[in-house]
């Protein structure tokens, strides 16, 4: 089996904790390089095993072992090492959320089909076999028509704490770090909303928001609702509500942190419950996703116009928080 040559931009927690093992499980993957700008590349690639280490992003992205790059650097970084990577002729894998902005999207989509190179959003969670099976109960009509969406994914935060999830200049808070992924998931299942209003919690001395929730209105009628927050206990979970039934993931975002194991309550209209169990591992499955796509082996993993749609959406939420108010999603950013 051919395998994508995989480069690491930063030495990040996440990158360590997942992305590396993830891309060695992969079948489809090899990991050549990691690039870090503060002298760490040198010391993660001894201890990981890695063959190259550069002192510079653009170093590996002049790497030619190097056919694809994974960025799992701070928010406001994404939109430029996304564009120099396509100017490398580097696939592209960038951490949530890729794009602040539906500008941002715009540009860096632009720049990966003029370099004829794979741009995907690292949503992890949509690859765990969990939410396929979602859709197959959803097509099957079993809960009847879907009618409401909610999602919260939160986990308590030392607010204290130098983290750059707390960093205004580096595009932090709870609606970007965690949030995103309900509103993925209500996007995904119900498409964009006609308006969002999102309220929250903004600590004066931080800049960022560390709590959100938010409601999403539909033209039919139809509505959903999300929360996220640095302030609360472990939640992440969403649940879909339709005429004749329910649905409800308990870990739709990180069944990782229970080894794999993902959960669907089904409820009908008489009220029985059925549960199912699904076991996956959404980090090598993310990355086998993206690596037989851009070998040519497999589809795209997201449908075309996800990307923009995402920004779109995040960017609408962020205003509506910033500025107290309902936004139209039909209105300009």
């Amino acid at each position: 089996m051919r395998e994508l040559r995989w480069g690491i931009l930063s030495t990040a927690g996440i990158a360590r904790k997942a992305m590396i093992p993830a891309i060695r499980a992969a079948r489809n993957a090899r990991l050549t390089a990691i690039a870090s700008e503060s002298g760490k590349a040198g010391d993660v690639a001894a201890e990981y095993g890695i063959p190259r280490a550069h002192d510079s992003f653009r170093h590996l992205l002049e790497d030619p072992e190097v056919e694809a790059v994974y960025i799992p650097l701070p928010n406001h970084l994404h939109a430029r090492w996304v564009c120099e990577a396509a100017r490398h002729g580097k696939a592209v894998l960038c951490e949530k959320p890729a794009a602040l902005t539906a500008a941002e999207a715009r540009t860096m989509q632009a720049a990966c089909d003029q370099a004829g190179v794979a741009l995907m959003e690292g949503y992890m969670y949509r690859h765990h076999p969990q939410h396929a099976r979602v859709r197959e109960i959803l097509q099957r009509g079993e809960i009847g028509e879907v009618r409401q969406v909610r999602g919260l994914f939160s986990f308590p935060l030392d607010l204290e704490a130098d983290n750059i999830r707390l960093s205004a200049d580096q595009a932090g808070g709870s609606l970007h770090d965690v949030g995103c992924y309900p509103l993925d998931v209500i996007r995904r299942l119900l498409g964009l909303p006609e308006a969002v209003t999102v309220v929250g919690q903004v600590p004066a001395a931080l800049g960022v928001d560390t709590s959100v929730g938010g409601l999403l209105r539909y033209a039919d009628g139809r509505l959903a609702e999300f929360g996220a927050s640095f302030e609360q206990t472990m939640v992440n979970r969403y649940e879909v509500i339709g005429s004749h039934g329910s649905l409800l993931l308990p870990a739709a975002f990180r069944p990782d942190k229970q080894g794999g194991v993902g959960e669907l309550v089904v409820t009908d209209e008489q009220g029985r419950v059925r549960r199912e169990t699904v076991y996956g591992d959404q980090y090598p499955a993310q990355i086998e996703a993206f690596s037989a796509w851009v070998l040519g082996e497999g589809p795209a993993p997201d449908a075309a116009a996800e990307f923009h749609d995402q920004a779109r959406l995040l960017e609408a939420c962020r205003r509506s928080l910033q500025e107290n108010c309902t936004v139209a999603l039909d209105a300009p950013a």
